[in-house]
């Protein structure tokens, strides 16, 4: 039996060991890796492929449009138990304003809502909704 809501079933969590924010628009996310209640019910990922993360509703203080960053990977591997799945070369691409945005921190993460995403839905949603929670799994509040 599930140990986790229905809603909660869609969580897809996006956490890292480092980054680096030494090229322009780009950060690289070292050690990055997805876990959450998700992986038991999605199907594979490709080897190298990429997402859209819409980081809008918890950013709107910060940006002037929507926020939107292309978040890619070049290789992965899966834990044996399947409850966790490694990610080579994970970049977070975006536009220049993100400098308006705080860097992230080692332990904060990414929660990813992959509720749009199921085969029947998924074409016509091409961006995730995405959180940006801190250590305390808290979200990040950014009013001015």
């Amino acid at each position: 039996m599930n140990n986790f809501l229905l809603s909660e079933m869609f969580r897809l969590e996006l956490k890292w060991k480092g980054v680096d924010y030494t090229e322009s628009g780009i950060c690289k996310l070292i050690g990055a890796y997805f876990t959450g209640p998700v992986l038991q019910v999605a199907q594979k990922l490709n080897e190298k492929d990429f997402m859209f993360l819409d980081f809008y509703s918890q950013y709107i203080n910060l940006v002037k449009g929507t926020y939107v960053a292309k978040f890619s990977w070049e290789g992965i591997k899966y834990s044996d138990n399947g409850k966790t799945i490694y990610l080579s070369n994970a970049f977070l691409i975006h536009e220049e304003e993100l400098n308006n945005v705080p860097n992230l921190k080692l332990d904060d993460y990414f929660v990813i809502d992959t509720q749009d995403h199921v085969v029947e839905k998924h074409g016509r949603n091409l961006v995730y909704k995405t959180y940006l929670i801190n250590s305390d799994s808290s979200l990040y509040r950014f009013e001015k």
